[in-house]
């Protein structure tokens, strides 16, 4: 039975809750540290290493974790996992706006780093119990990518609230003063504390949700995270998106941040304009994202993928020469909407890969796979935000300058727009090896369905685990 409206849009919130804390953490509190607290680039270069090394041994362990852990009645498994890590993050959220500029070099890169890992930690465990509850309550395709389209207008929009902030406080001089910016986010916080409590108090997890597929009755031994392992290594498809994925989406994951710069320090545009280019653009995503849900069904995930890398690539080239804000906001309508479709598609592919070693092995490891993942793909997807700093630094970024160089404007824009097409190209070559065409997505979401039949046999009990029922 295919979710409905409702449904759709509650199973949509919990991820877009994160996005919210990603935007302020990973985007807005890097030019914060740069620009108001007074920390070097490099510093925060260094600190985003040593985090993605340390992602690396600690995402495999607290994947296999959530994957084996039983289902407790009264409760739950995921939900009362995201329940018990929310205050850890906005803790850690609230923290990083109130280092002071006094404190040393080396005072400033402790304290971010360690604030920073106490929020990824409860991210982590959060991220993955959010994405296998969705996996679960949305079984098939078409479900998977209408929740997309969701998770797109819920996350645009709340992110929206973040983003128009950063760029009034961040780009131009509208305010400066760091306790007036430090307070201003504290509202931002507020916002993202209210979208990850609704989700949580909304949704509802059965035990039938968990009768198939479920490897909590599983002891967690070396034998058994080998043959996991095994079993997934095996699977072609899965070299073929971790390439993909490790590459071409990789760059997105801190567009905002490279945003922030190049609309600052090299379109010198206003807080305003800067406000108009962000938001313009998503508007007419946005807009188009049902168009682009329907396509997606229509040619399959993988071929829409090649068809939004058209114009993500041709935004981004034309990025790289514009001169003015309105240049920028074209220039972004454009690869945003190459990049939404890439990503709305991805998002049902994603689920197949544990589809279809669900469907070859009898038990669903949606954990073990963002472990794998974590471990291979850190130092390519991890390291974005490093390789962008270095690059601007390297062409001679001054945090104190109040105009950037033609040689640091230069890096600026490398780092903004050629390195996203470089890493988008050798993306889709991986991809050309993915062997899930559209008839072999019909046929795992068919059978995703029959196995999640046990959480959907009577309407009242999927009302209850959408949160309708409340």
């Amino acid at each position: 039975m295919a979710l409905k409206f409702k449904q759709k849009a509650l199973l949509a919130t919990p991820i877009p809750a994160s996005w919210v804390s990603s935007v302020i953490i990973h985007n807005v509190y890097i030019k914060f540290y740069t620009d108001v607290i007074g920390l070097e680039p490099k510093y925060i270069g260094w600190v985003y290493l040593i985090f993605n090394v340390w992602n690396v041994l600690n995402d495999p362990i607290f994947g296999v974790m959530l994957d084996k852990m039983p289902y407790r009645p009264g409760k739950g498994k995921f939900l009362m996992v995201m329940r018990r890590t929310i205050p850890f993050m906005l803790i850690g959220l609230v923290a990083m706006a109130w280092s002071d500029p006094g404190w040393s070099q080396g005072v400033l890169f402790a304290v971010f780093l360690t604030e920073l890992f106490l929020f990824d930690i409860a991210s982590t465990f959060y991220l993955i119990s959010a994405t296998s509850y969705v996996y679960l309550a949305a079984p098939t395709r078409e479900d998977r990518i209408d929740v997309e389209v969701f998770k797109g207008w819920i996350g645009n929009i709340s992110s929206a609230f973040a983003t128009v902030i950063a760029t009034q406080l961040l780009v131009g001089d509208l305010v400066t003063e760091r306790t007036t910016i430090a307070t201003i986010l504290m509202g931002v916080i507020l916002l993202n504390a209210a979208l990850y409590i609704i989700p949580v108090v909304k949704l509802k997890e059965t035990a039938q949700m968990y009768a198939e597929g479920d490897a909590g009755n599983q002891q967690v031994t070396l034998a058994q995270l080998k043959l996991d392992a095994k079993s997934i290594l095996k699977m072609r498809a899965f070299w073929s998106w971790f390439f993909y994925t490790g590459t071409a989406i990789a760059p997105m994951g801190m567009y905002f941040t490279a945003f922030l710069y190049f609309m600052d320090h090299v379109i010198r545009s206003t807080g305003d304009q800067a406000t108009i280019t962000d938001v313009g653009s998503m508007l007419v995503v946005l807009a188009l994202l049902p168009l682009f849900a329907r396509m997606i069904k229509k040619i399959g995930s993988r071929t829409a993928i090649f068809v939004g890398s058209v114009p993500y690539i041709v935004g981004l080239s034309g990025l790289f020469w514009a001169q003015t804000w309105w240049h920028a906001l074209i220039c972004y309508m454009i690869l945003m909407s190459g990049r939404y479709i890439m990503t709305t598609a991805g998002a049902a592919l994603e689920a197949a890969l544990v589809d279809e070693n669900e469907q070859l092995t009898g038990t669903r490891k949606t954990g073990t796979f963002a472990s794998l993942r974590a471990v291979m793909s850190t130092p390519l997807t991890g390291t974005q935000t490093t390789i962008f700093l270095w690059i601007i630094a390297a062409y001679g970024y001054d945090i104190s300058a109040d105009v950037q160089t033609e040689a640091a404007q230069f890096g600026i824009r490398l780092a903004t727009a050629g390195v996203p097409i470089f890493m988008a190209v050798i993306g889709l070559i991986a991809l050309i090896f993915l062997p899930y065409t559209k008839a072999v997505e019909a046929q795992l979401s068919a059978f995703s369905a029959a196995r999640g039949k046990g959480a959907e046999t009577k309407e009242e009990e999927l009302a209850v685990e959408a949160g309708e029922a409340l």
